[in-house]
């Protein structure tokens, strides 16, 4: 299957810049409308659509941090800091949690995440955890879960249990990929609120909570969907070791196809292609659609795809709240199974 898609490892210098300049001008423009415009309501839905475009210029970060965006690998790491910058996130911390752990080693327990408890682990954990995990695994918490779990546990801050998996010299430059964020997201709140000031709504409040604080949302809510989306369905299997892993299932069997209209799949840069990125995480995004294809052609019924909307979703939040390693089978908070077995 790898060998199928080489040819879909194509960076032109051409289409990742455009996407970069094009995603950047549409979050920009959107900033303005929420900072300066009238209307209540156009102020609020720019700020919305703020977010939205913070989600496409991490798809472009994440392109970059695989050095697949563009073909030069320098131009790729100072792209992967300049577009992850908007979500905030550590691009050290990000290529490793990301690129050497969920990559490597996708649906392995504790590793990646949305990774399930198995009934066992849940009834051992405290009452108050059992109830995170309740909101955790609703539509309501998927953003709680990407926004605490996984950006500020292990994307944003270097933490001490981090330096002995980063080594010496990574978990120094994690600290400084810190403060540039830091000192970046300063410069970015003071900009927001000299730009509020020359409009009809000079409130320093407004000015953070549209021009920051509801954009940051929105992406978390985004991200927090996607990333159980692409990982999470009845028929996905998860796994207790690395090397079980490797044993039952290879990376085209560890990831949804989520079926988008055609406009959001291009507004959201092909992510959610997923299988194909698993497959060869070097094939840029705008190659992504067409080695899909590819993909599906060779694996035919087994591929799993979904089309990505409400009763998809309500049907993977109900049904996999926990999972049963030994069994291999998807089960609801009390233990029940909602899936058949597949040990």
């Amino acid at each position: 299957m790898h060998d199928a898609l080489r040819a879909f490892v194509m960076p032109s210098m051409s289409l990742g810049i455009g996407a970069v300049v094009l995603d950047y001008a549409l979050y920009c423009a959107f900033l303005a409308i929420a900072l300066l415009a009238d209307p209540a309501w156009l102020r609020v839905l720019a700020s919305v659509l703020a977010g939205e475009m913070i989600a496409g210029l991490f798809v472009l970060g994440h392109d970059a941090a695989h050095n697949s965006l563009t073909p030069h690998a320098g131009l790729n790491r100072v792209l992967a800091a300049v577009v992850l910058f908007p979500a905030l996130h550590n691009v050290t911390l990000w290529r490793y949690q990301h690129n050497r752990l969920h990559h490597r080693h996708p649906n392995v327990r504790h590793r990646n995440s949305w990774s399930p408890l198995s009934p066992a682990e849940f009834r051992a954990l405290p009452a108050w955890r059992r109830a995170v995990e309740h909101v955790y695994r609703s539509a309501a918490g998927l953003w709680l879960y990407y926004l605490i779990h996984r950006w500020w546990r292990h994307k944003f801050v270097p933490r001490p249990a981090m330096r002995e998996a980063l080594g010496a010299r990574r978990y120094a430059q994690a600290w400084r990929d810190f403060a540039r964020l830091i000192g970046g997201l300063a410069l970015f709140l003071c900009a927001v609120v000299l730009v509020a000031r020359q409009g009809p709504h000079p409130s320093w409040i407004e000015a953070v909570l549209l021009g920051w604080a509801l954009p940051f949302v929105v992406w978390n809510v985004m991200m927090g969907h996607s990333v159980f989306a692409q990982h999470t369905h009845p028929v996905v299997p998860w796994f207790r070791s690395v090397e079980e892993m490797e044993r039952r299932g290879g990376q085209e069997h560890v990831s949804v196809v989520q079926q988008l209209p055609l406009w959001w799949n291009h507004l959201t840069h092909y992510i959610c292609e997923h299988p194909a990125h698993h497959i060869n995480p070097r094939i840029p995004h705008y190659r992504l659609r067409a080695a899909q294809r590819t993909v599906e052609a060779l694996m035919g019924t087994q591929t799993v795809s979904v089309r990505y909307g409400p009763a998809g979703m309500r049907d993977a939040l109900r049904r996999c709240k926990l999972y049963d390693y030994d069994a291999h089978c998807w089960t609801d908070f009390t233990g029940r199974p909602t899936t058949a077995p597949n040990a």
